[in-house]
């Protein structure tokens, strides 16, 4: 019976660790989605505004934010990669 009480946290760690690489996971899809999308909004606004002037600078400004978010994003998904196999122990797990 301590055998199976002693492994339960284990388990629970492991299904939370699963769970939060799922939205993880979901969260990149979805920024490299929302990405794509931004970078093709970016292209109708220097299309309708033309390559002078205030559109090319809107739409450049699109495309960096696009591009800065989707680093941001998969960057997350980085680190807690990093810290799920044991590259980063910094912190002792209670």
């Amino acid at each position: 019976m301590a055998s199976v009480a002693a492994g339960a946290p284990e388990e629970k760690k492991e299904q939370m660790l699963a769970a939060f690489d799922a939205v993880l996971t979901g969260m990149a899809y979805a920024g490299v989605g929302l990405c794509l999308f931004a970078i093709v909004w970016a292209g109708f606004v220097l299309m309708a505004e033309g390559a002078e002037g205030e559109g090319r600078g809107r739409a450049r400004n699109a495309v960096i934010m696009a591009v800065v978010g989707l680093v941001l994003v998969l960057l997350a998904k980085g680190i807690a990669a990093a810290i799920d196999s044991r590259i980063v122990e910094v912190f002792p797990i209670p």
